[in-house]
C-alpha cells in the first residue's frame, strides 16, 4: 500500500477542550455585522461556547473560528461573488469526523456547506453557518497496482491526484486546474482532454464511500447501494451525502502530442471548420476551442478577438495533429507544438492556473450537425456587442463525443450523452475596478448571448459542474430524463432534504 497524506498543522485551529477559545461573542464579528466587504447574510443565532467545544473535541482536524490566523484564507472561495464567512470551520480527516460534524449540525440546527476545493461556480460550497472542510482529508492509496485501482480520499485536490498517478505511470479523465477538488469534479461527471478516449471522470469511478443525512456510512458500488452509486456518478456534490472516498480505475500512460494554435484572420470560418471537422477525429484526440474577447484595456491597446485551440493526441498509429486539423494547421497565425512527449509533461503544457476573482458561467451541449455558418456568424456579431470589463472573457467549446457517448444516458446519473461539444460563455470582472452598472450590462449581454447561441445551434441542457444560478429550470437542464430517478434516490437516503442548497435535488 502506498499512501500520501496531508497532515494538518494544529497551530491555527482549535483541538479539544483546553485550547478552545470563546466563540459566543463572535456573532458581532461576522461579515453581516461588519458590512460591505463580504457577501451579507441574515444574522444567525451563534451556538454557545459549549457546543463549539464539543465539536472541536470530536473533529480530529480541529475547528477554525474568525479569531484564528488565516481563517479567511481557508474560507475564501474561488468565485469571490460568494465570499461569505462561516461561523466556524470543521476540518475533517476521517469518515468518523464527517459523521460527528453532521450530528453536530443537526443538533445545532444551523446551515452548513461542504468544501474540498472551493471551486463551486455558484458559491454552493460557502455558508454563513458551519463549513465542513474536507481539504485535510487528502491522499491517494493504491488498492490494486496490477489492475491500476486507486482510492482517493474525499478532500484530495487534483494536484495531489496527478502527482500520485504520475508516480504510478497511470492516468484518468481529469481536468486542467490543479486546485479543483477531486470530489466535486467526479460527482458532477468530470470533463477533460481524455474523455473522448476513456469517458468522463465518473465513468471510471468503481465505488465511493459517503455519509448520508442519518450519519450512516455507505460503501456504494455496483453490488452494494447500487442506486446510490449510480446517483454519485453525475448527480453532483451536496445532494446525497458527504463523499469521503472514491475508488477509481486508472489507465496506463503513453506519450502524447499537444499544441496550442491561434487564429486572428477569418475567424468565423475557422470556428465553423473546427466545430464541424474535429468531431470526426479519433477518440484519442481531445480539444478545447476558445473565442477570446479582450478586456476594455486590451481593446484600447488595439487587441482584438482571437480564436484558439488547445489539443492533445494520444499516441495513435497513422494520426498526427496536423492531419486532424487539416488546412487549419497552416492558416494559424501562431502555433506552439510539442510532439511525442511524456504524458504528464504534456499535462503541464495544457494545465490552467486559476486565482480567486469574480465570474459567472453559462453552459449547454451542442451537436456538430446543428452548427451552421449562420449560427457562428450570429455568435461573432453578438460578441462584438459585449460591453467589456477589466478582464477578458470568452465563449468556448469543450470537445465531448467519443467514449463520452458510449454509455446510454441513463447508465449513470450523468445524462449528457450523444453530443459533440460542451459550450459555455463566461463573464469575468473585478471589484472595485468595474462599477456595478457595467457588471449588470455585461451579465445581461451574457444572458442574451447564451440564449442566442442555444437557439442558433439547438443546444440543450447544462453541465452540473458549471452551476448557473440564473437557470430557469436547472434540475431538468442538469439531469434531464434522469431527474425522476435521482429524486427517488434522494427520497430514499435523505427524505427530509437535509443536504440542500440553491440548486439541490429535491426528494420525490
Amino acid at each position: 500500500m502506498m499512501l500520501r497524506a496531508v497532515e494538518p498543522s494544529r497551530r491555527n485551529f482549535l483541538v479539544g477542550l483546553g485550547r478552545f477559545a470563546a466563540v459566543a461573542p463572535l456573532a458581532a464579528s461576522m461579515p453581516w455585522a461588519a458590512g460591505a466587504a463580504r457577501a451579507a447574510s441574515p444574522p444567525l443565532a451563534c451556538p454557545p461556547k459549549s457546543a463549539w467545544t464539543d465539536l472541536a473535541a470530536k473533529v480530529s482536524g480541529g475547528v477554525l473560528t474568525p479569531l484564528d490566523p488565516f481563517f479567511t484564507d481557508v474560507c475564501r472561495p474561488n468565485n469571490l461573488r460568494y465570499d461569505t464567512l462561516p461561523m466556524g470551520v470543521a476540518r475533517c480527516l476521517t469518515t468518523q469526523d464527517v459523521q460527528a460534524a453532521i450530528a453536530w449540525v443537526r443538533q445545532q440546527a444551523i446551515p452548513f456547506s461542504v468544501r474540498s476545493g472551493g471551486h463551486n461556480y455558484a458559491g454552493y460550497s460557502s455558508t454563513n453557518g458551519l463549513l465542513i472542510d474536507m481539504s485535510l482529508m487528502a491522499g491517494v492509496e493504491v488498492v490494486d497496482k496490477k489492475e491500476g485501482i486507486v482510492r482517493v480520499k474525499g478532500g484530495t485536490g487534483n494536484a495531489l491526484v496527478y502527482k500520485e498517478l504520475e508516480r504510478l505511470g497511470r492516468t484518468i479523465t481529469h481536468g486542467r486546474c490543479d486546485a479543483v477538488g477531486a470530489a466535486g469534479f467526479l460527482l458532477g461527471g468530470g470533463i477533460g482532454f481524455n474523455m473522448r478516449l476513456y469517458g468522463i471522470g465518473s465513468d471510471l469511478m468503481t465505488g465511493t464511500t459517503l455519509v448520508t443525512a442519518d450519519g450512516q456510512r455507505h460503501d456504494a458500488n455496483e453490488k452494494a447501494d447500487s442506486s446510490l452509486y449510480w446517483a454519485c456518478r453525475g448527480g453532483a456534490g451536496g445532494n446525497f451525502g458527504i463523499n469521503t472516498e472514491f475508488i477509481l480505475a486508472t489507465k496506463p500512460v503513453e506519450t502524447v502530442s499537444v499544441c496550442q494554435l491561434t487564429w486572428t484572420d477569418k475567424q468565423e470560418e475557422v470556428l465553423y471548420e473546427l466545430l464541424t471537422r474535429l468531431p470526426k477525429a479519433p477518440n484519442s484526440f481531445g480539444s478545447k476551442v476558445n473565442v477570446n474577447l479582450p478586456s476594455i484595456q486590451q481593446r484600447c491597446q488595439g487587441m482584438g478577438t482571437t480564436v484558439s485551440i488547445l489539443a492533445q493526441l494520444h499516441k495513435t498509429r497513422g494520426a498526427r495533429l496536423q492531419d486532424i486539423l487539416g488546412p487549419l494547421w497552416n492558416s494559424a497565425s501562431k502555433r506552439v507544438v510539442k510532439e511525442d512527449i511524456p504524458y504528464w509533461v504534456g499535462q503541464d503544457f495544457l494545465s490552467e492556473e486559476t486565482f480567486p476573482y469574480f465570474y459567472q458561467e453559462k453552459s449547454s451541449y451542442m451537436q456538430a450537425g446543428t452548427i451552421s455558418r449562420d449560427a457562428v456568424a450570429a455568435m461573432f456579431k453578438a460578441a462584438r456587442d459585449q460591453p467589456g470589463t477589466s478582464m477578458p472573457v470568452s465563449f468556448k467549446f469543450f470537445q465531448t463525443g467519443g467514449a463520452c457517448n458510449d454509455k446510454a444516458p441513463d447508465a449513470t446519473a450523468y445524462v449528457h450523452r450523444g453530443n459533440d461539444w460542451l459550450f459555455s460563455v463566461e463573464m469575468n470582472w473585478w471589484l472595485p475596478t468595474d462599477p456595478s452598472g457595467l457588471i449588470d450590462e455585461n451579465l445581461a449581454w451574457q444572458k442574451d448571448f447564451y440564449a442566442l447561441a442555444n437557439k442558433a445551434c439547438a443546444a440543450v441542457g447544462a453541465y452540473q459542474n458549471f452551476p448557473d444560478p440564473t437557470l430557469d429550470d436547472y434540475a431538468n437542464a442538469y439531469y434531464g430524463q434522469n431527474l425522476a430517478r435521482l429524486r427517488a434516490v434522494k427520497k430514499q437516503v435523505d427524505p427530509g432534504n437535509f443536504f440542500t442548497y440553491g440548486q439541490g435535488i429535491k426528494p420525490a
